[in-house]
């Protein structure tokens, strides 16, 4: 797939509709320059399981954590 985007007088990237359907507002991407191109890789948000690994071992997560977790997952499910 070909497509065009434009960077606004405003300094944002207009992306094509077709390409920006793949994406949602508030994913985030790395961009760099390679000569004459400009290349984006889409940040990925953890998992789950990723987050409750990160957990440190011994201590008990509170009820807090656990509410923000089950939250950022239905998020997640909800946009995607």
């Amino acid at each position: 797939m070909l497509e065009i985007a434009e960077l606004t007088a405003q300094g944002t990237l207009k992306l094509p509709a077709e390409i920006a359907s793949h994406f949602r507002p508030q994913d985030r991407f790395v961009v760099w320059v390679e000569g004459d191109s400009l290349l984006f890789k889409l940040i990925t948000r953890p998992s789950i399981v990723d987050l409750v690994a990160e957990a440190p071992e011994g201590q008990p997560m509170t009820l807090d954590e656990i509410n923000d977790l089950v939250h950022e997952v239905r998020q997640q499910r909800h946009k995607g």
